[in-house]
């Protein structure tokens, strides 16, 4: 299971607090679960709940989808060949 994220060399804003509950809020909203009962899941369905929330919550806006698919595109490993030979043409590949 993958997270979605874009590695960053350099922060792109300054924050000052950082919220010990976003996890909890982000899963709680998601669900309908309040903070007890998400604590009391276990730590697969909590980690699966939080990845499908996160998703769920970018792709929400433009800006988000955008987000998500970027992340997409820098996890592929393997080449489309199909997109490459459209572009390009050949069989070469």
């Amino acid at each position: 299971m993958i997270f979605p994220h874009i590695p960053q060399n350099e922060p792109t804003e300054e924050q000052y607090f950082y919220a010990e509950t976003d996890e909890l809020k982000y899963i709680s909203d998601y669900t309908g679960l309040n903070f007890n009962e998400v604590l009391e899941l276990d730590c697969y369905t909590y980690k699966v709940l939080l990845r499908d929330a996160y998703i769920y919550k970018m792709s929400q806006s433009k800006e988000g989808r955008e987000y998500l698919q970027e992340c997409y595109l820098l996890q592929q490993t393997e080449p489309d060949r199909k997109a490459l030979r459209k572009k390009f043409g050949g069989d070469s590949l």
